[in-house]
């Protein structure tokens, strides 16, 4: 069976069948067609998928049980997770029944539990778990021994599967190190424990590091990412996120609560909360009443360190959430940080240690409740209510999640029938094409994913072995994901990607049934040019030649228009170019515009009656110091009512050229009627080429010193 497919959990499946089946080597070819991608820099899975491609190759045939293998992997390791609970709260002097209850507990509230229903390579709790028992280890020994091998080989097999989950792990273990020696007095002398604690951590993170700075195939990946700030951790979901006991206490208390990103929810639920409770307001009225047990809240050096070490990760992931830093300080002076779209995650190893120290806690107050079965109802209680927590955060989320296989076999000949009815032969074709847009999810691109087109794109993709173009994948280099926008783009758009091709074969479109009314402009045009070759139910597939995509007509028109020097000029254009500019779509400048909303016209109707206007805009985009933002249109009446309010978000667009996207919007402006033109962006922007024009006409901007026009507000070569 497959969890809840669609959106990341497909993608996952997918890559890692189709990784496993047909792909060589470290590259993964099922996507990014014809460049591929490194799949460590992926959500495939890099490790495992590399693991189940040697024994699919070199052992056995297991390429149709790929999703089971991904499944089980998750799952039994789920047993090892509450196993290294166990030793971990027993080399926290936890009481046997104490360890035996609740270790299960922590590891089913885990966060990461949650994503077993669809982020696969980041749903494996036991690494936390494991480097926090090994740290106690190697604090009380203080030396190595022939089994820290093993922690460094899982370590840095999981770390270089999912950079998450091994960021999570490797700098807890360099924190611990640092604070061990901080508390140690800074001495020389006790330089050997730290060195190894901090030393496991630092040459994991260095050998990852290492890899990808040699063997990254791409030198534009997204850098800085404003997901750094806004998928952060909060103490709101750390305590009272949405589903759990606390949270709907308050909700029922009329409290009011923020809303919280899911990144933030790292839930450490009610007995968690109250335990902690409990145990400050202990500390602080010790000194007043002397009868309390210090015994209860006294936590082992070790301890102190392990809770240390995890507030500074989670002062990383909570970033400016609670530390009400500027943005762009963090970015200019820890830019390789702000990576970590999704810093929220690296609060995790703050999850399990603060539950662990309730458990402790728990545990204490076992010890010291007489008779024994008093003291037994009490922990069954305890547990009883953590178990709610539970059954009311946890179980939902898998609630009508299991769906059938849909790369099994019986499904593949589903497949398989459609190509043999319609006489369509796979091997005519070099790659696949998938409508509507199907591309990668960051700061600068964004996809409205169709469920069919994804659903059916992956499924003949893993039957047949035919890669597709599009880039539906994390961390993708910049100018990869424009080159394959770019071949949806308006027809006076040139597809540069044309000649990446190693082939002339044809490309075969997948368009999802119900995609056809929501096409875009130039993803029209590709179905247009195609023929189509089979239509069923649920999905039609097209023939296009490459011949008839490179040979567009539209830009042979365009250049008709141009030669007979019949044009007109557009109602307003802002080219910009008495400020040059290194970087310009066309001419010799561009405009910054700074973050948040900025002006950049008040536009008066000059026609006499109402007129249907076409707004065009260029936006840049680049890895990191540009954002992509939005486009503000206002159309007010004489006296200043609004009469009309749009919002163009830049990364939704299909026309890319060069490293610039552009938006376009078509809209009324009645006579006197005022256009007032903004922008918005989380960082700065920077904008050319501002163009208004009535619909019906074509407007040429042409500068003599340039091997290129503007057409329609797209360059074109003369």
């Amino acid at each position: 069976m497959m969890y809840s497919f669609g959106g990341d959990a497909l993608m996952l499946y997918y890559n890692t069948t189709f990784h496993t089946r047909y792909d060589h080597g470290s590259m993964l070819r099922s996507m990014n067609y014809p460049d591929g991608e490194y799949i460590y820099l992926t959500d495939a899975q890099g490790s495992w998928s590399n693991a189940l491609q040697w024994i699919n190759r070199h052992v056995t045939d297991i390429a149709g049980q790929t999703v089971g293998f991904v499944n089980g992997l998750n799952l039994y390791l789920l047993f090892a997770a509450v196993v290294l609970l166990f030793f971990l709260l027993r080399a926290l002097k936890v009481h046997l029944f104490t360890a035996i209850l609740f270790a299960p507990m922590i590891l089913l509230l885990a966060p990461q539990v949650r994503r077993l229903s669809g982020h696969f390579g980041l749903a494996y709790p036991f690494l936390i778990p494991m480097a926090m028992l090994w740290f106690l280890r190697k604090y009380r020994l203080g030396r190595l021994e022939k089994r820290d091998a093993l922690m460094l080989g899982v370590s840095t097999f999981f770390t270089f599967n999912n950079p998450y989950t091994g960021f999570n792990v490797n700098f807890f273990l360099l924190l611990a190190g640092i604070l061990v020696f901080v508390f140690e007095g800074f001495k020389l002398k006790n330089w050997k424990r730290p060195a190894i604690i901090s030393g496991m951590g630092l040459f994991v993170l260095g050998l990852v590091f290492l890899d990808f700075k040699l063997f990254d195939p791409v030198n534009d990946r997204l850098n800085p990412q404003w997901g750094f700030f806004d998928y952060h951790a909060t103490f709101e979901g750390l305590f009272h996120p949405p589903n759990s006991i606390l949270y709907d206490w308050l909700k029922h208390n009329n409290f009011k609560i923020p809303e919280i990103e899911f990144e933030a929810m790292l839930n450490v639920g009610i007995v968690t909360t109250v335990a902690l409770a409990v145990m400050l307001l202990m500390t602080f009225a010790a000194p007043f009443f002397r009868q309390n047990k210090p015994s209860l809240q006294r936590l082992v050096p070790e301890h102190r360190i392990l809770l240390g070490a995890s507030i500074l990760l989670f002062l990383l992931a909570a970033n400016t959430s609670l530390i009400k830093i500027p943005p762009a300080w963090l970015e200019e002076n820890f830019s390789w940080l702000t990576m970590f779209k999704a810093s929220g995650r690296l609060g995790w190893t703050f999850y399990f240690a603060l539950t662990v120290t309730a458990v402790v806690f728990i545990d204490r107050l076992f010890r010291v409740t007489s008779p024994w079965f008093m003291a037994s109802l009490f922990s069954l209680s305890v547990a009883g209510l953590w178990n709610a927590e539970i059954n009311q955060y946890i179980k939902p989320v898998f609630k009508d999640s299991f769906q059938a296989n849909y790369f099994d076999a019986a499904h593949e000949q589903e497949i398989f029938d459609v190509l043999r009815q319609n006489k369509i032969e796979i091997t005519d074709y070099q790659a696949m094409l998938c409508l509507p847009k199907m591309m990668a999810w960051s700061d600068k691109i964004l996809s409205d994913i169709n469920f069919r087109t994804q659903l059916y794109g992956t499924r003949l993709s893993v039957a047949t072995g035919l890669p597709m173009v599009n880039s539906m994948l994390s961390r993708i280099g910049l100018q990869h994901t424009l080159e394959r926008v770019q071949m949806l783009s308006n027809p006076l758009v040139e597809r540069t990607l044309l000649q990446k091709f190693p082939n002339q074969k044809d490309i075969l479109l997948l368009v999802g049934s119900d995609a056809i009314p929501e096409l875009k402009n130039g993803e029209k045009y590709l179905t247009d040019i195609s023929e189509q070759v089979a239509e069923t139910k649920d999905f039609s597939l097209y023939r296009l030649r490459l011949a008839d995509l490179a040979n567009s007509r539209a830009i042979q028109d365009a250049k008709s228009v141009f030669q007979s020097g019949k044009s007109s000029a557009p109602s307003l254009h802002l080219g910009y170019d008495e400020a040059p500019s290194s970087q310009a779509l066309y001419g010799a400048g561009s405009h910054q515009v700074k973050a948040k909303e900025d002006d950049i016209y008040d536009f008066v109707s000059p026609f006499e009656r109402d007129t249907q206007m076409v707004f065009s805009g260029w936006t840049c985009l680049d890895k990191g110091k540009w954002s992509s933002g939005f486009w503000l249109l206002s159309v007010r009446d004489a006296s200043g009512a609004e009469l009309q309010n749009i919002k163009l978000e830049s990364r939704k667009s299909n026309d890319v050229q060069d490293s610039w996207i552009r938006s376009e919007a078509r809209f009324p402006l009645p006579r006197g009627a005022h256009l007032q033109i903004k922008t918005f962006g989380y960082k700065p922007m920077l904008v050319d080429e501002v163009m208004l024009w009535p619909v019906g006409v074509s407007p040429i901007v042409n500068d003599p010193n340039s091997q290129t026009f503007l057409f329609e507000n797209f360059k074109i070569r003369k």
